[in-house]
């Protein structure tokens, strides 16, 4: 009687240590899920359902890249869609003069017209406007001290056409990297050295 007792009365034993191993796991998968980008969790859910929602970055993406064929701006943006957002790149060497913050006037209205396709999404998304130079060193006594000035004065000139086309300003910020942040080598591949130092001078809306 005692022996069976005792084997009644330790079983809750059993049912408490399920109990807070799965709460433990519920709190391990909620910290998880937080910590994942919307970009990441886009995939998983695309992975389990198959399908791709109208507003997801995938999405967002096809419908650029078809306004860049339809425009045959292919030289001048660049997409992709990584685990931190969608990222849009342009050409600095195409849209920007050399050592110059200034959209060229010929190329304004192909700019605008791209930037203004992602007013619709700017409820659900944020953006962050990226300013990349390449390492060749920016020459004393021009418009700017260093790389860190001119990736910056760029990313903000594309912040206000962003603005301009309809996105909350507290929605967007800006970021200066200079050389810093150069293109894996996999993108590089085949290029020459002037057309690698090319892909590095950029700005790339990320949207995230």
């Amino acid at each position: 009687m005692q022996r069976r007792r005792n084997g009644s009365e330790e079983s809750w034993l059993l049912s408490y240590a399920d109990l807070i191993t799965n709460l433990l796991l519920f709190f391990v998968v909620l910290l998880t899920a937080a910590n994942l980008s919307k970009g990441r969790m886009q995939q998983i859910v695309k992975s389990i359902s198959g399908s791709e929602s109208p507003t997801s970055l995938e999405s967002i993406r096809k419908e650029i890249d078809a306004q860049i064929a339809q425009k045959q701006m292919q030289e001048l943006v660049r997409t992709n869609v990584t685990a931190d957002g969608l990222e849009l790149s342009l050409n600095s060497g195409l849209v920007f003069d050399s050592g110059k913050a200034q959209i060229r006037p010929e190329l304004e209205q192909a700019v605008t017209s791209m930037l203004q396709v992602l007013a619709p999404y700017s409820t659900k998304y944020s953006f962050a406007v990226e300013g990349h130079t390449d390492s060749t060193p920016i020459v004393s006594g021009g418009l700017f001290a260093s790389n860190w000035e001119l990736s910056s004065a760029r990313a903000i000139v594309v912040r206000q056409r962003l603005e301009a086309a309809g996105l909350a300003r507290e929605r967007i910020r800006v970021e200066g990297y200079a050389d810093t942040k150069p293109l894996p080598e996999e993108q590089l591949t085949g290029l020459s050295p002037q057309e690698r130092l090319a892909r590095h001078r950029r700005v790339v809306v990320r949207i995230y």
